[in-house]
């Protein structure tokens, strides 16, 4: 949930909403919390740090050089496998290209050779956790905790991850420490209001969730979760209006506008969606999520050439990307009439989708019925 997204089909297609993250990243250490420890590593080989120092210039030009920053860290380490740096920054860069597996493994490298490092415990934590794996993501935030004890931000953490792991009574016990420690805090409200929506006990998230606003009432992630729980309780012009107070409050985030878009396709209303959600791509062009939503909003307007773009953006941000995939599939397959193309599209979604989803039913029906 980056940061925080939940995903949400609309039917055949790519729905997202974003829930609004507990704490959006860790604050300094507070109270007594203990001082990091570097480790003291050789020095670093020549080559090896040449090659580093081009990869971070690679990093800095965005996107279309990730690839290149990937094989130059790659490099560095080849030739310096003590290079916590590269290790760090391959983690980075995988967890840009939202390739969360890949990123958890090169900042676990990392993590190891500077346990001490807490820039890379929470980018590995935050790796894990939008990976799926919750419990390793929670245990590692229990590990700084016992280092940082009392960092407000980093218990929020650690609450999202129990949370997102199926371990909601946990989260709320963590919460209820917060609140008895201050009763008037905003986060620690809206981190227990995602508990109970989390938990599906909605009439509680919105009380938690209001007195929240009451006691920060600008803050877009509030406005933003009372949305979702408004949404949940079918009350859709409420979830609406949550939603667009929270952009209002937070022009530069996408989350509400991504929301706002999900109740426009919910409705059919494609033009209003595509004109968030480009909102949304002109702020975050990187975000493949993002592209297939729009894509979504193109076909439902009958522009497939931009709906193909969108679709084939997002697979160029985040290769075998499995929306982008199904949808360019069915693109082709229910709009464009192409078999072929249809087909190369769904049988790649297979290789990069487990078996049992509902989603994987629907491709090996629409293959069966392609040959």
């Amino acid at each position: 949930m980056s940061n925080g997204a939940l995903l949400r089909r609309w039917g055949a297609l790519l729905g997202v909403l974003i829930l609004g993250a507990a704490a959006a990243c860790a604050s300094k250490p507070a109270g007594r919390a203990e001082v990091e420890k570097k480790v003291v590593l050789p020095p670093t080989k020549p080559e090896a740090r040449a090659l580093f120092d081009e990869g971070l210039v690679l990093m800095d030009r965005g996107p279309g050089s990730y690839e290149a920053a990937i094989e130059a860290f790659t490099k560095a380490i080849e030739i310096d496998g003590q290079l916590f740096e590269a290790w760090h920054n391959l983690g980075v860069v995988g967890a840009r290209l939202g390739r969360w597996d890949a990123a958890a493994a090169s900042l676990a490298r990392a993590h190891k050779l500077q346990p001490g490092s807490r820039r890379t415990a929470l980018a590995l934590g935050e790796a894990l956790e939008r990976g799926g794996r919750h419990k390793e993501a929670a245990a590692i935030y229990r590990r700084e905790l016992r280092r940082f004890p009392d960092d407000v931000a980093l218990r929020l953490l650690y609450v999202q991850a129990l949370r997102d792991g199926g371990n909601p009574g946990q989260a709320l016990e963590e919460v209820q420490r917060l609140l008895a420690r201050d009763s008037k805090s905003s986060r620690a409200f809206n981190a227990l209001g995602l508990v109970y929506y989390r938990m599906g006990k909605q009439a509680l998230a919105e009380s938690a969730l209001r007195r929240a606003a009451e006691l920060d009432e600008t803050s877009a992630q509030i406005w933003n979760n009372l949305g979702l729980v408004a949404l949940a309780q079918k009350r859709d012009r409420e979830a609406f209006e949550s939603f667009d107070k929270a952009s209002r409050l937070e022009p530069d985030s996408t989350e509400a506008l991504l929301n706002k878009a999900a109740v426009f396709l919910d409705c059919g209303d494609y033009t209003r969606a595509r004109a968030e959600l480009e909102k949304a791509a002109r702020i975050k062009p990187e975000d493949p999520e993002t592209q297939v939503a729009l894509g979504v909003a193109y076909r439902g307007l009958g522009q497939h050439d931009l709906a193909r773009l969108a679709y084939e953006r997002a697979l160029t941000l985040r290769p075998g990307f499995p929306p982008a995939l199904y949808n360019l599939g069915v693109l082709y397959m229910d709009f464009l009439s192409d078999a072929d193309k249809a087909r190369v599209q769904f049988r790649l979604y297979r290789k990069v989708v487990p078996s049992g989803t509902p989603q994987t039913k629907d491709v090996v029906a629409r293959l069966k019925e392609l040959r």
